[in-house]
């Protein structure tokens, strides 16, 4: 009796080994080994492995085998060693590891977890695996640590992947508290992103000498900043949430085309980058003091802020915007809400975003005053978000009396808002303004 043909063995074993590298999930892959020799073979030329503690105890669990919290660190550094220098990308995940809420409150009151099993930044735990041949080739690293073990562990995981991770071009590191000392110059890293994270770092400082070559930049919830000065000559795209209130912000960023700055109310801000072209901006207030002189290339703007009108000013004036995408805090009052756009704006811009907190009331008021300027639009896109209320007529003729010709107008009627509402808009609004093109949503 001849041997069952396995219709894998006919397929290349780096196809294989890609499908699998795909799939990334230690145990699936695990699985998979099973069902046939060829994708045992190939199994161990994964290029991707992504390693789950929640899943790895569940798994086991369903075995019999006990939670295998324990084991996980050791599951990281046995796949490293097993795909040697075929692995490329590596993601472990500890935020579920016993099966509990992921809470930072857990450290507010002083409930931290006394095992260190699960702390995946940690020196030790890092070097298991960045010192297998996988350290050498690595090109992503992907950690997501337990927080009631790390939040109170200060944790060398960059300075021992800067020093066994040659190659690394993309890092992510989540719920951590992560020491810079002994941190060494990493010039292949050019993705980075750090959430829930506090950095012993203030003036980001090692960062910038570290990293000079990073292209990507997340920072999201980083804390521990005192005053943050990013400074990275090749930086492309970056995203900043900042936690705290440090007493100044500054990036300083030739080659910035994308920034998307999240802050409270910082003493000094200083935008020093003179390429950006798209800027989404969520602030408070300006502080007294601000500079962004760097902005000459800003196209497309979003701001949401209770000082929506400063700060307009501050960025749109004497710049080419084209795009404005305008949102007001949920804690804005009415009289702020009245105050926050002057009908000037529009006389500029191609498109224009109104989001949901533009209320039917602000909105009409901005419009009809527009009757008083003499601003001819060149308003070729708009969108606009309508509360769940009955209309007779469209609210924002005058604007579109002022819109270029051919002007393509997207309406968003809330979601509460009734069928016959929609229709009555859809049939009469057009056959008034024939020129314009309509499009119909909805939003929650």
């Amino acid at each position: 009796m001849s041997d069952v043909v396995d219709p894998l063995d006919s397929l290349p074993s780096a196809i294989l080994a890609d499908v699998l590298g795909r799939v990334a999930d230690a145990g699936d892959i695990a699985a998979s080994r099973l069902a046939s020799r060829a994708l045992l073979a190939a199994s161990y030329h994964c290029p991707r492995v992504r390693l789950s503690a929640a899943a790895r105890a569940r798994r086991l669990r369903g075995r019999g085998g006990g939670d295998g919290a324990t084991a996980f660190r050791l599951a990281a550094a046995n796949v490293a060693s097993l795909l040697g220098t075929h692995l490329r990308s590596l993601a472990l995940d500890a935020s579920q590891g016993h099966g509990c809420p992921d809470q930072a409150i857990w450290a507010k009151h002083a409930e931290f977890d006394e095992a260190n099993d699960l702390h995946l930044t940690s020196g030790e735990s890092v070097a298991a695996w960045a010192a297998t041949a996988a350290g050498l080739v690595l090109r992503e690293v992907d950690i997501v640590d337990f927080w009631p073990q790390s939040c109170w562990r200060k944790a060398e995981a960059l300075p021992v992947i800067s020093r066994l991770c040659h190659n690394l071009s993309t890092l992510r590191l989540r719920k951590a508290w992560l020491s810079v000392d002994g941190l060494r110059i990493m010039p292949n890293l050019t993705h980075l992103a750090l959430e829930s994270i506090r950095l012993d770092d203030e003036n980001l400082s090692t960062l910038n000498e570290c990293f000079p070559c990073l292209h990507t930049l997340n920072l999201i919830g980083v804390g521990g900043l005192k005053d943050p000065k990013i400074h990275l000559p090749q930086l492309k795209n970056c995203h900043w949430e900042v936690s705290d209130v440090p007493r100044s912000l500054a990036i300083h960023a030739p080659n910035l085309v994308y920034l998307e700055l999240k802050c409270v109310r910082p003493g000094i801000l200083i935008l020093d980058t003179p390429s950006v072209s798209t800027l989404k901006l969520t602030i408070d207030k300006l502080g007294p003091t601000v500079q962004v002189d760097g902005l000459v290339n800003l196209k497309n703007l979003r701001i949401e802020s209770s000082d929506l009108n400063s700060l307009l000013r501050l960025f749109s004036e004497s710049r080419d915007v084209r795009t404005l995408d305008l949102e007001l805090p949920a804690s804005a009052g009415r009289s702020e809400l009245y105050e926050a756009v002057e009908p000037e704006l529009f006389s500029r811009a191609t498109e224009v975003k109104l989001s949901p907190r533009f209320s039917y009331e602000l909105m009409r008021r901005i419009v009809f005053s527009m009757t008083s300027y003499d601003c001819r639009s060149c308003l070729r896109k708009l969108l606009v978000h309508m509360p769940p209320s009955i209309l007779t007529a469209c609210p924002f003729i005058p604007l579109i009396n002022n819109c270029a010709p051919l002007c393509e107008v997207t309406v968003l009627f809330h979601a509460d808002s009734s069928d016959a509402t929609r229709q009555a808009a859809a049939s009469s609004w057009p056959l008034r303004f024939p020129d314009i093109t309509w499009q119909w949503g909805t939003w929650q």
